[in-house]
Formats: C-alpha cells, sequence, structure tokens
C-alpha cells in the first residue's frame, strides 16, 4: 500500500527529483508534467502545503524563515511527501521566503511566496453630527494604502441619491497616523463640518478606498438642523411686530419657529392692554388679546421671548388712533391734495409722503398716463404694487408718461377698503408739451483761404437727455448757398465768391434744421439755426488797402517806416506777433542778418497786452532794419476759434541800400 501511494505521488503536480551515483548525487525538481519548479505560492490564510519527492538517498528540509513552519526536518529515501504550515497573513503586500533541500552535497532552495490582500474597514458604519461646527476622528481597520472621497448625498426614505453641485461644500477629511500605538493596523481619518445653517438635515458620506484596488468602505454622515427660534413667516405678518387695523379691541397674532424651549416677558408699557398668559415649546401661534384705545395716537407694546444661549425675540405691536389720514408736504408743515406744473417729460419716479393710521387700503391711479411702483430707493416701502400699510409714515410713489400734447391732469386715490368716507384723492396736473433739443453748434466762424470744410451739425441726442421727443426726419438748408453750402449730413461747406464784402471780409449765413416730428406731438416741426460767419483775412496798409510787399527806403524820411493792420473784424484776436525771419546782406548774399521783431501795436497804438483786439496794428521802423536786402514778415494770428487756431499772413518787405552821405 505505501508503496502504490509513493508511485502515485511522483506523477502528481509541484515535484523535484534526487538521484544520485556513487561518483555524484543528482537531483532534480519535476512538476506533474516534468517542467522545473523552484516556486511555491501560498494564500494569505494558516494552511499546509506540501511538495513531492523522489530520491535515492535521505533527504532533509530547513528553513530560517519563522512564519514557514516544517512538518519535520528529516526524511528517508523512501518518502516522497515533504509538508509545512504558513502562519496567516494580514499584511497587504506579500512576503517571501525559503525552504532548502539537501540530498547528498546538493542543495534545492524553494521560494515560498504569501500573497496578503487590501482590507478596508470603518469601524463604524454611521455618525450623526451635531448642527455646530465639529470636529471628530472615525477609525478604520486596514493594510492598505487609502484614498479619501467626499460625496454629498440627500436621503429619501433609506435611499441616499447623490448631489451632483452641492450649494455648499461643509466637510472636509484628512488621513491620520492614529496617537495610540496599541491601534495596529488600524488608521484615522480627522473630519470636520461646518456648522449647519439650515433647517434640516443635511447629509453626506466618506468613502475610503485602497488605492490598488476596488475594496472601499463608507461611512455614512448625518448632521442635525439648526437651532430654530424665530417668528415664522407663514403667519398674518412677516415680521415681529404688528399692526392692528383698529383703535378697536382685537386680536395680535404671531406664528413662532422653534425648536427651542422660551418663555415670554410682557412690557409695562402694554401690560394695560395687552394679554397673553401661557408659552408653548412648539411651533405655534402666539394670540394676544388687545384691549380698544381711547387714544387718537398710536400706542406701541413689546413682548419679548427668551431662550438660554440666543438672541431674544421681541415682538411689537403697534395700535393706532381713531382714523386719520393725509397727504402732506416734505416738511409735514401742511396738508397737499394737488401737485402742479409736473414737467412734460417722461417722469421715472414722482413721491408725495402720506400719513395714515387706518387698516387695509389701495392706492390705484385713475388715468392710465399715472402708473403706481415701488420706491426704487427705499425696497421696505409698504406701498407694493398698489397696496398699502397702515400705521406707517411712507410715500405714494409714482411714474408719469411723457405729455406729447396740451398740459392734462390726472389723480391718484387713496381707498379705504369698507370705508369710501376716509378715501383721498391727490390731483395731478402736468404741463404742456415744449419741444427740446440743441443743435450742436449755435455760432461758427469759417475763414475763406484757410479752410473750405466744417464737421457735420447735428441734433443733441438722447444721450444728453436732449431731444425730448422722437423725429421723423431732418432738413438742412443755408440762407446763402452762394458763400456757404450744406448737405443732407448737416457738413458745412464755405465757398469763395465776391459775396464776401471787400469793405468788411465777412458775411453772415443761417444754417437752418427743419426736423419733423413724429405723429402724436402738439407741434409737428420744429426749427433751429446755426449762425455761420464766413470771412477773410488780409494785411492792409495805412491806407486800408490790402497788401502782400513793402517797400522801405532808408534814405527817405517818409519811405523810411511802414504800419500795417491786420484786418479780422469778425472774431476776436486773441494774440498777434510780428516775425521777420532774417534779411540778406547785399554785400555779401551767402550771410543772412538776424534782426529784431517788430512791435505789435493796437488802435490806440499801445502794445498789444490785451486778449481780444479785432485790428491790430505792427509798424516797421528804419531803426532796426539793416540797409539792402529783402525778408518775409509773417504775422501769426491765435484765432481763438474752434476749429482753425492759428492763421498766418506773410508779406514781402524789401530794403534800399542806405546812401553814405558825403561830408
Amino acid at each position: 500500500m505505501k508503496n502504490k501511494l509513493i508511485m502515485a505521488l511522483m506523477v502528481l503536480a509541484c515535484a523535484f527529483m534526487v538521484s544520485c551515483s556513487d561518483d555524484d548525487a543528482y537531483i532534480h525538481f519535476s512538476s506533474g508534467d516534468n517542467a522545473e519548479v523552484a516556486t511555491i505560492t501560498c494564500t494569505k490564510s494558516n494552511a499546509w502545503y506540501h511538495f513531492i519527492v523522489s530520491s535515492t538517498v535521505d533527504w532533509t528540509v530547513e528553513t530560517s524563515d519563522s512564519w514557514i513552519h516544517l512538518a519535520k526536518s528529516s526524511y528517508l529515501a523512501d518518502e516522497t511527501t515533504g509538508m509545512f504550515k504558513v502562519s496567516s497573513f494580514s499584511d497587504y503586500t506579500s512576503r517571501t521566503g525559503t525552504i532548502r533541500i539537501k540530498a547528498g552535497e546538493k542543495v534545492i532552495t524553494i521560494t515560498v511566496i504569501q500573497m496578503g490582500e487590501p482590507d478596508v474597514s470603518f469601524a463604524s458604519k454611521s455618525y450623526q453630527m451635531t448642527n455646530k461646527s465639529t470636529s471628530f476622528l472615525a477609525n478604520i481597520s486596514t493594510n492598505a494604502s487609502l484614498v479619501t472621497t467626499i460625496e454629498y448625498v440627500e436621503r429619501i426614505d433609506d435611499e441616499e441619491r447623490l448631489i451632483a453641485s452641492p450649494d455648499e461644500e461643509w466637510l472636509s477629511c484628512v488621513l491620520v497616523e492614529p496617537m495610540d500605538a496599541n491601534l495596529g493596523n488600524k488608521k484615522q481619518i480627522a473630519i470636520t463640518a461646518t456648522a449647519n445653517p439650515q433647517e434640516r438635515s443635511r447629509y453626506a458620506r466618506i468613502i475610503v478606498k485602497d488605492e490598488k484596488s476596488e475594496v472601499a468602505d463608507t461611512l455614512h454622515l448625518e448632521q442635525l438642523e439648526k437651532d430654530v427660534f424665530r417668528v415664522a413667516s407663514d403667519g398674518s405678518q412677516t415680521a415681529d411686530s404688528y399692526v392692528l387695523s383698529s383703535y378697536q379691541a382685537g386680536i395680535a397674532e404671531f406664528v413662532i419657529d422653534s425648536n427651542v424651549k422660551y418663555t415670554e416677558e410682557i412690557s409695562e408699557d402694554c401690560s394695560s392692554w395687552v394679554h397673553k398668559s401661557d408659552t408653548k415649546y412648539k411651533r405655534e401661534t402666539l394670540l394676544y388679546a388687545i384691549d380698544e384705545s381711547k387714544e387718537l395716537d398710536t400706542r406701541t407694546g413689546t413682548i419679548t421671548l427668551k431662550v438660554d444661549g440666543q438672541d431674544d425675540i421681541v415682538l411689537t405691536i403697534q395700535q393706532p388712533g381713531r382714523p386719520s389720514f393725509k397727504f402732506f408736504t416734505v416738511s409735514e408743515s401742511s396738508e397737499i391734495y394737488e401737485i402742479k406744473n409736473v414737467d412734460c417729460d417722461a417722469i421715472a419716479r414722482q413721491k408725495v409722503k402720506y400719513w395714515t393710521n387706518f387698516a387695509d387700503f389701495d392706492v390705484v391711479s385713475n388715468d392710465d398716463w399715472i402708473g403706481i411702483i415701488n420706491d426704487p430707493e427705499n425696497p421696505d416701502d409698504p406701498v407694493i404694487e398698489g397696496k398699502g400699510y397702515y400705521g406707517q409714515t411712507t410715500a405714494v410713489c409714482f411714474s408719469i408718461d411723457q405729455n406729447k400734447l396740451d398740459a392734462r391732469s390726472g389723480s391718484i386715490t387713496v381707498r379705504r377698503k369698507g370705508a369710501p368716507e376716509d378715501n383721498k384723492t391727490l390731483n395731478v396736473l402736468q404741463k404742456e408739451f415744449v419741444a427740446k433739443a440743441s443743435i450742436s453748434a449755435e455760432t461758427r466762424t469759417m475763414f475763406l483761404g484757410y479752410d473750405d470744410a466744417w464737421d457735420p451739425l447735428y441734433i443733441v441726442d438722447d444721450e444728453t437727455a436732449h431731444p425730448n421727443f422722437e423725429y421723423e426726419s431732418i432738413e438742412w438748408s443755408s440762407s446763402d448757398e452762394e458763400v456757404a453750402t450744406i448737405d443732407a449730413d448737416g457738413k458745412i461747406t464755405a465757398v469763395d465768391t465776391n459775396k464776401v464784402d471787400d469793405k468788411n471780409k465777412v458775411v453772415l449765413v443761417d444754417m437752418t434744421a427743419k426736423i419733423k416730428l413724429k405723429d402724436g406731438y402738439r407741434i409737428p416741426t420744429l426749427e433751429k439755426t446755426c449762425k455761420l460767419t464766413v470771412a477773410a483775412v488780409a494785411l492792409v496798409n495805412n491806407k486800408k488797402e490790402e497788401t502782400t510787399a513793402i517797400e522801405l527806403d532808408p534814405n527817405d524820411e517818409e519811405k523810411a517806416d511802414f504800419m500795417l493792420n491786420i484786418r479780422a473784424t469778425n472774431f476776436d484776436v486773441q494774440s498777434a506777433v510780428w516775425s521777420v525771419k532774417s534779411i540778406v546782406n547785399p554785400t555779401d548774399p551767402t550771410k543772412f542778418i538776424n534782426i529784431a521783431k517788430a512791435s505789435a501795436k493796437d488802435r490806440d497804438g499801445k502794445d498789444l497786452d490785451v486778449k481780444k483786439q479785432s485790428l491790430i496794428e505792427a509798424i516797421l521802423e528804419k531803426d532796426w532794419l539793416n540797409p539792402g536786402g529783402v525778408t518775409t514778415a509773417e504775422v501769426e494770428i491765435e484765432t481763438g476759434n474752434d476749429k482753425l487756431e492759428k492763421i498766418k499772413l506773410p508779406c514781402t518787405v524789401t530794403v534800399l541800400p542806405q546812401i553814405p552821405i558825403n561830408n
């Protein structure tokens, strides 16, 4: 029986064989298919393994690895099965050991590999957090290298649904090594949550995963809703105040949301006319009985609700006096029921203050060109979409459409529900339509010989609030097209003709825009005119004749100097300067002699030191002229005009040689 078992094992896989002769022992490993093997792979469990040997000599087995346990260390030649056991393995990575087999002088080494497996497990699978900001540690049993993921979810019954884009990322977590060394293969994750601002629980889950495999575990988190202690928004009022509709006895009602206990204190200023006796711990309606008021003025009282650790809620009850309503001026010095002379242009907001102490009323417009609006500067304005609220001083705000026709009147009525005798009407009187528009330049000056075209004229646009109307077309025209023309786009062109008078050197022309308004306006057309001055500028001699050349004779007393005038009666001269460039020296034409500037005089012969002149006189004197030669005198004028800043007028000056005087 024993021999049969030996023969069967020799045929199996994972074997090695040993044979020897007198001279040399031969050792051979073979599997069932006679392939050589040198490795045995084990699982992580505590288990036995075997290998098969065929040998003609006794053989031994040994190992130096403590986790490999040999069944025995020596075998007889006819024993074919070797046995060993491995200890259980909890690490993630594998470990390697060796078994050495000796037969005679030969040694064969078998490599034993025990594989690890990842393990990830939270000590607790769920956690409920307080609604305050909080941090805590969660324990994880693992032998793996971990990564963490936070997912925000919503819970419907017992099902969790992932929120792809949460409104707020309120969780954070980080893996930390445990402080307690006795935890062994356990790790910890530090979790931090911000305070919950919501009035419902919120949910998330933290997933820890082996970064090299799909092994993972999940911690499910719930954060409780915040503490609620407030006046609810679905009661008969939406704030912490209650204004009674009447001076008569009534009930003040507040709806409270609370998941904490609170107490109630009624202030002394209303304890005689406000009555309530109990408080409760739940969502409830607080009712306060109000006594009838005998006063005309409004009275106010408060009830304070208290909770330890939270701000008090102060409820205010306001009871009006006997019914009253008035429109009044800003200074509140007198009542008004009429607004006069409202501009004909569209008005975005008109405001009239009022005061009332009676209950529900409507603010309505009696005309389609008057619209009731909220006050854009005061979002808490109690006039909302035409509905008024009582017991306050506020304002009726309304818009007014543009008036395109004659003056008109309309009205706004404040209607008290159930008591029409208390209605009040405010009359609104709007002015007639007056067209407002401007032309881009109401006066212009053009200089012949210096410029012949100007930037176009146009009607001032809506960006500057003008015109205050819509128009169909603009037709431009010139009062004298022989002097200046204007095209359909408002561009002006000066025409140099004899129409520019030789004496005055200036002609006035009207450039007129005829504007056709769209249908519906009180006036069909509107005209605007630009006063255009077309002028020439020239040098004239002392005989008032235009000149471009002067001859000076230092030998003749009467011709030794000369006076020039600048005629520019059509504009204000800001400054004028004579400039003489050079005089050629008759004896040496290659040399130029610099000379001083001529003086500039005004009409009275005084030096030019004023800003605005219409006639400039400049005198050439023999004292500053060298004998002989020709030069060019140039007058430069700053015009003060909106387009042409400077004008230059050249004049050739010839100086005759000085005749020596023989003694």
